[in-house]
């Protein structure tokens, strides 16, 4: 998942810096779960769409150039799921907002005077811990398409 560099400056000079910087992941986090079911929606529409529309038109003997490109559509969706994997970074994306929501609640759930070094210190290893787990499930997906498994949408393995 590509990430926008955090702006510094917005977060460190918050009344409650930790809390400014949680609730910025918090948006990156939304905005990357809703953009990948966006197109993981398309890309399965498509794919079911297009193989749908190939088996129709071969039975209904559609002129072969017909077929031919409904069955390239078809065969671009399949590719595009493999190579975008938006099931998955949907899926992840969603975990990791969903972790870190928790986090965010349990910190503004206590009280002003109890927002003490020890609840920021918390909800700092909250956000690295998400962070850190992001990246785990990312090498451990790229790691398997590359080492001769399958990838995370049930295909082959890409080169």
């Amino acid at each position: 998942m590509r990430r926008q560099p955090p702006d510094a400056i917005a977060w460190s000079e918050a009344p409650d810096p930790v809390l400014a910087l949680a609730q910025g992941e918090l948006a990156f986090y939304e905005r990357v779960r809703d953009s990948a079911r966006l197109w993981y929606r398309v890309s399965e529409l498509g794919a079911l769409a297009t193989s749908s529309a190939t088996v129709v038109a071969a039975g209904l003997h559609a002129p072969a150039w017909l077929t031919a490109i409904i069955a390239g559509g078809a065969l671009f969706f399949t590719g595009f799921r493999q190579v975008f994997a938006h099931g998955p970074r949907y899926v992840l994306a969603a975990q990791s907002r969903e972790t870190l929501r928790r986090a965010v609640n349990r910190y503004r759930l206590l009280p002003e005077a109890d927002r003490d070094g020890t609840a920021r210190s918390e909800l700092l290893a909250a956000i690295e811990q998400v962070g850190d787990e992001e990246l785990r499930q990312w090498v451990e997906q790229r790691s398997r398409t590359t080492a001769g498994g399958t990838d995370p949408t049930g295909g082959p393995a890409l080169p």
